[in-house]
C-alpha cells in the first residue's frame, strides 16, 4: 500500500500545482517508478503511451463529440425539444419533463454530459424562468438531467472504462439503459412534486396535427440513437464504425436535408471535436504507462488483498467503492478517476465475484455525481455561466437530484440484476 500512497501523494501535489491532469498523471506513474525501480523502466514512457492510444475504440470518442457538434449546429436538437414538449410538456411542470426528456434523447446520441447540459440549458432554462420557475431549480435541473448523457448509450465514458478494463463495448452499452431511465423517472417525479408544490404551470395539450407534425420533424434525428445501437446490438458493426456512421448520417441531415450547415463550416466542427478528443485522449495514453507502473508495483494485487482481507461481503466492498468514488469525482472528471482507479479497484472486484460490466456501469453512474458537486463540478459551471445562475446557489438546488442518484447507486448495489439482466 506504500506505492499508491507515494502515487497518490506526487498527484495531489502536482494538481494543487495546476498541473494538467495528464502530464500530472505522467509525472506521478514516472516518480513512482524512479522510487521503485531502476531507470530503464523508464524507457517504456513513449511506448507505453503510443500504445495507451493505439486502440480502435478509442477513436469513437472523436466521432461521437463532432456528432453532437453537428446535431447542435444543424437544427437536431431544437427538433427534439420541440418533439419533447408535445410529448409530455401537458403535464404540470411539463417544460420541467421536456428538459429531462429532451437530455435522454440528446444523451442517446452525444454521450457527454457537459455538451448536453450546454444544448439543452440555451433554450430550456429562459423558456422555464419566462414561465414562472425559480432559476435556481431549472438550473439544477438541466445540470442533473445533463449527467444522464454518459449513462445512456453511446458514451464516451463508457468507451473509456471499456477499454481501460478490457470489457465489451457492446455489454457496457447495453447495460447503461436501466440506471439511466431510473434515474430519469426521479427527476420527473421530483419535477413534478416541486411544480405542483410551486404551482409551475402546464403547457398547452397539442392537437393531434401538431403532434404529428413535430414527431415528423423530429423523427430524423430520433433515427439515429436506434441506427447506432440497432447496428451496435445486431452486429452489422462495431461501436467505432457505428460511430462513423453516425457522422456520416449528420452530415447529410444537417448539410443536405436540413441545410443549417454550409461545407465550408464543416472545418469548424471538425477543429472543435478535435480539440476536445485531445484532451480525453491524452489523459488514455498516460493512463496506459501509469497502468504499467501500477503492475509492476503490485498496487492492483496489495489493494486487493488489503480489501478482501477486510470484507468478502461484494455489497459492503460496493459501498466502500461508491464512497470512495463519490469522493473522487468532487476532484476529478469522470475520465481521470476511472483510468486511475480501474486498474486498483477493478482486480479486487473480480476477487469477490463483482460482474465487470455491473462495475463499470456503477462507476459511471457514480462519477456523474462528480459532474454536479464542487470544485470540479463541471455541469454546474457550464450552467452557471450559460444562465448567469450563482455557483453557490446553483450547488445548493442540485442536492436533491444527487440525493435521487444515490437512491439509483443503492438499488443497483443490493439488485444488481437492475443492471445485467438486458446482457
Amino acid at each position: 500500500m506504500s506505492s499508491l500512497l507515494i502515487f497518490i501523494g506526487l498527484l495531489l501535489v502536482l494538481l494543487v500545482l495546476r498541473v494538467p491532469i495528464f502530464i500530472s498523471l505522467a509525472m506521478s506513474a514516472m516518480g513512482l517508478g524512479v522510487i521503485k525501480f531502476d531507470d530503464p523502466y523508464l524507457a517504456f514512457v513513449v511506448q507505453k503511451m503510443f500504445s495507451g492510444a493505439d486502440n480502435l475504440t478509442l477513436m469513437a470518442i472523436p466521432l461521437f463529440m463532432l456528432t453532437g457538434d453537428l446535431m447542435n449546429n444543424g437544427g437536431m436538437s431544437k427538433r427534439l425539444i420541440d418533439f419533447s414538449n408535445c410529448c409530455v410538456g401537458w403535464i404540470r411542470g411539463g417544460l420541467g419533463f421536456v428538459t429531462v426528456m429532451t437530455c435522454c434523447f440528446l444523451a442517446a446520441i452525444l454521450g457527454s454530459s457537459s455538451a448536453c447540459a450546454a444544448i439543452v440549458a440555451a433554450i430550456l432554462i429562459p423558456a422555464m424562468v419566462k414561465r414562472g420557475y425559480d432559476l435556481e431549480f431549472a438550473g439544477a435541473l438541466t445540470a442533473a438531467s445533463g449527467g444522464i448523457g454518459p449513462i445512456i448509450p453511446p458514451s464516451a465514458t463508457a468507451l473509456i472504462y471499456a477499454v481501460a478494463a478490457s470489457q465489451s463495448v457492446k455489454e457496457l452499452f447495453i447495460a447503461g439503459y436501466v440506471p439511466g431511465v431510473m434515474i430519469a423517472a426521479g427527476f420527473m417525479l421530483y419535477t413534478y412534486y416541486v411544480a405542483r408544490k410551486k404551482g409551475y404551470p402546464a403547457e398547452p395539450k397539442p392537437t393531434v396535427k401538431s403532434f404529428f407534425t413535430a414527431l415528423k420533424s423530429a423523427i430524423i434525428p430520433l433515427m439515429l440513437p436506434i441506427i447506432i445501437m440497432g447496428g451496435i446490438v445486431s452486429g452489422i458493426f462495431t461501436a467505432t464504425e457505428s460511430a462513423v456512421v453516425a457522422v456520416l448520417y449528420c452530415v447529410f441531415v444537417s448539410v443536405f436535408l436540413y441545410k443549417e450547415i454550409k461545407v465550408k463550416d464543416l472545418p469548424k466542427s471538425l477543429m472543435n471535436s478535435a480539440k476536445m478528443s485531445c484532451i480525453v485522449l491524452a489523459v488514455m495514453t498516460t493512463a496506459n504507462f501509469l497502468g504499467y507502473i501500477m503492475t509492476l508495483s503490485q498496487i492492483p494485487q496489495a489493494t486487493t488483498a488489503a480489501i478482501t482481507s477486510f470484507t468478502e461481503s461484494p455489497i459492503v466492498f460496493l459501498l466502500m467503492i461508491n464512497v470512495i468514488l463519490i469522493f473522487a469525482g468532487m476532484f476529478l472528471d469522470a475520465a481521470c478517476a476511472i483510468v486511475i482507479l480501474v486498474p486498483v479497484l477493478l482486480p479486487a472486484a473480480l476477487a469477490l465475484g463483482v460482474d465487470p460490466v455491473f462495475f463499470g456501469v456503477m462507476m459511471t453512474v457514480n462519477l456523474m455525481i462528480g459532474v454536479l458537486t464542487p470544485p470540479v463540478g463541471l455541469n454546474l459551471y457550464v450552467v452557471s455561466s450559460i444562465s448567469d445562475i450563482n455557483i453557490l446557489r446553483l450547488s445548493k438546488a442540485v442536492l436533491p437530484f444527487i440525493f435521487i442518484m444515490i437512491v439509483v447507486l443503492l438499488i443497483m448495489v443490493f439488485f444488481p440484476q437492475t443492471v445485467t439482466f438486458l446482457l
